[in-house]
């Protein structure tokens, strides 16, 4: 499969792709997606760019600090062409129900001819042979994993020792433990975030024997967590904690494209950044009502996780201090994030398995579009296997039973980020209803 699609960043060989997918959150747009929108259509030579973007709650399990529209309109003005939402579920879920999710809605279109992401590494040889690994997972890689894992160690760190000794060594597993320091090294590559998401992406190409040939290109901004901002390309986390502490102050505008600074200038005049610490409240009434055994059913809480949560819920002042409560070695910050906000959006586990059960389902929600895009939009028209939602009063109407209960968790989604707005900024609740996608020439 791999060997038929590898490309790299330097090598666009092959005859020209018409339509480009790119899976992102945007929060918020900056200079180095402007570089890799720009990029993804120069090295694949594509008429049209399709984003397949978070809705109000992000994979890290936090709230986005400005609206989907709003972040739509910053897409639209630098360049992209359609912008599509990418089911809560998905959204807000492990790399491989991010990836699966958006994978599968990029095969629902019909017209995806390329998925460009960006990676640490720039290597898609190394990120294929991972993927192929983890989807068809050899016995002897499996043993590997389940050993590790007995020895104590989380499943990430787990799944990166196993498939390193799987891949790169040739004896058998060595003794160690989780304090042995001569224990099997973890795999580099598989440090860095978006690499993972890089391996999901084609893991879920793979698992559909998909014709849309991944392209991959080395991140030249810093690196995900990094905080600083006087780097050509600062990254998203440095600029929203920028945002949180400063506002928008000259370092951010340094880092957004001019188009990107006015539209997310104009949103903070009626709605300034959102935190998670502003839904706490709605979470710690959902803490006090629900028992462990409820708990445990929702994504990502697991019956240890439920009870550390029950245990500690007294001790709850905000969202932000209780993950950090909740936090253990075992326990990934970013795990404990999302557990809350799944608690917070009711997104159980077993609707999940479901969803996974019947291949990733999705339905085509449209939140803007460039009127020069025409021809895209007749493409999809002709070859998607689902309508695009536009109005969101047709949706029971068009969507199947499984397209419709996706639909109605996003607009619960946007209605309990719309609640946080309201609440702590007194701005009047905009009903996910009277919407409408956001429209450029």
């Amino acid at each position: 499969f791999f060997h038929r699609f590898i490309e790299s960043d330097n090598q666009t060989g092959g005859p020209p792709l018409e339509t480009v997918g790119i899976i992102a959150e945007y929060n918020p747009f900056h200079k180095g997606h402007a570089y890799h929108l720009q990029k993804a259509k120069y090295l694949t030579s594509a008429d049209y760019t399709i984003i397949v973007m978070s809705g109000p709650f992000t994979q890290r399990g936090l709230p986005a600090q400005t609206d989907k529209y709003t972040r739509t309109r910053m897409a639209l003005e630098n360049g992209a062409d359609l912008v599509l939402e990418l089911p809560v579920p998905y959204a807000t879920g492990s790399a491989e129900a991010f990836a699966q999710g958006a994978i599968s809605l990029f095969e629902e279109l019909g017209c995806t001819d390329a998925l460009f992401f960006g990676s640490e590494s720039g290597d898609l040889n190394a990120l294929a042979s991972y993927a192929r690994l983890f989807e068809e997972e050899p016995e002897d890689y499996k043993n590997l994993l389940k050993y590790y894992l007995k020895q104590g160690f989380p499943f990430p760190s787990a799944r990166s020792k196993a498939s390193e000794e799987y891949l790169h060594y040739t004896d058998h597993v060595c003794v160690c433990s989780r304090d042995d320091a001569d224990c099997r090294q973890e795999s580099e590559l598989l440090e860095h975030p978006n690499n993972i998401l890089g391996i999901e992406y084609c893991r879920a190409l793979l698992s559909r024997n998909s014709k849309i040939r991944p392209v991959t290109l080395r991140r030249a901004s810093s690196g995900y967590h990094d905080t600083s901002m006087n780097v050509e390309f600062a990254s998203a986390s440095a600029i929203r904690k920028a945002i949180a502490q400063e506002d928008l102050s000259e370092s951010v505008e340094a880092q957004l494209p001019k188009a990107s600074f006015q539209i997310l200038k104009d949103a903070f005049k009626t709605c300034p950044p959102l935190t998670m610490d502003a839904f706490s409240a709605a979470l710690l009434y959902r803490l006090l009502t629900l028992s462990r055994q409820e708990l445990a059913s929702f994504q990502d809480v697991s019956p240890d996780l439920a009870a550390r949560m029950e245990n500690n819920r007294f001790r709850f002042t905000c969202c932000s201090a209780f993950a950090d409560l909740l936090k253990t070695k075992e326990l990934t910050h970013s795990r404990i994030t999302r557990a809350l906000c799944h608690i917070l959006l009711d997104l159980h586990q077993a609707d999940l398995d479901s969803l996974k059960t019947n291949h990733w389902p999705v339905y085509l929600r449209t939140l803007g579009f460039r009127k020069s895009a025409a021809p895209l939009l007749n493409a999809i028209k002709q070859k998607s296997a689902s309508p695009l939602l536009v109005k969101a009063a047709d949706a029971q109407s068009v969507l199947t039973p499984v397209q419709y209960a996706l639909f109605e968790k996003d607009v619960l989604a946007a209605h309990i980020y719309e609640s946080a707005r309201v609440c702590q900024y007194g701005a009047d609740f905009i009903h996910e209803y009277t919407r409408t996608p956001v429209i450029l020439p």
